[in-house]
């Protein structure tokens, strides 16, 4: 089927966009390709200080030129990032656009989380990292619930052991200087977009104002969600997926 890039968000693998990947595979329609960043999971870990965001977008060019012609791309929170970067440097390579939880400019507390992050993640396991990051990335209704919460747990502990602390130090540099860039460019894209906005989401509470400045875009907006929305909200990122993919 049609390839589909899907870009996941910081310090996590493409096992944070399962269910999309799934759903798509599912479909017969599209061909789902998650790409993991720089560092994290079996991609090459070049040294440095930074990853910059702008080199991830050209990453991605680079894999939607070797495929049959543009691609849909879909990004979570600094996958999302990514993926507003890509389409405003190589426009003749994206078909679609989907933006999940996304940002334009990085939060003292959204900062503060990646700090908190780094340092669990040097001094303990995934699972305990996991249990840390729950209460920010998902919202009251899954950490009341015993059964949702454990479940959760495990897969974001599936998800954020692909990516060593060296990789998230040099993402957290890269997200801090692309923050606040691309504010005034948003008018300039022309590809069809999808922005879904998480409406408990406590990292990206502005994901909103993307949807609102640019043009022609369709916003989507889950109540209650957290900012793993990919996750808590699986079916419902999926279904405005599928209806926007089809779309165009």
């Amino acid at each position: 089927g049609a390839p589909v890039l899907l870009l996941p968000g910081f310090g996590v693998g493409v096992a944070s966009l399962a269910p999309q990947i799934q759903a798509l595979t599912m479909s017969g329609e599209f061909e789902a390709i998650g790409l993991h960043p720089r560092g994290v999971g079996a991609s090459d870990s070049p040294a440095g200080d930074v990853y910059e965001v702008a080199t991830a977008a050209e990453d991605a060019a680079a894999l939607a030129a070797s495929l049959a012609g543009p691609v849909h791309v879909v990004g979570a929170s600094l996958g999302a990032a990514v993926a507003l970067e890509m389409a405003l440097r190589f426009p003749e390579r994206v078909r679609s656009l989907t933006l999940i939880t996304p940002f334009l400019d990085a939060s003292a507390r959204l900062l503060a989380v990646a700090e908190a992050w780094r340092a669990v993640a040097r001094q303990a396991g995934s699972e305990v990292l996991a249990r840390m990051l729950l209460p920010w990335l998902f919202s009251e209704r899954v950490l009341a619930d015993a059964t949702l919460r454990e479940r959760m747990q495990r897969g974001l502990c599936a998800a954020v052991s692909a990516a060593p602390p060296d990789a998230l130090d040099r993402w957290a540099r890269g997200m801090a200087s692309w923050s606040g860039s691309r504010a005034a460019n948003l008018s300039e894209l022309k590809v069809a977009t999808l922005v879904i906005v998480a409406g408990a989401d406590l990292l990206t509470p502005g994901s909103k104002v993307l949807g609102l400045a640019i043009p022609g875009a369709t916003l989507c907006v889950l109540e209650h969600v957290g900012h793993a929305a990919a996750s808590e909200a699986a079916a419902a990122v999926c279904e405005a997926l599928l209806s926007h993919l089809r779309a165009n």
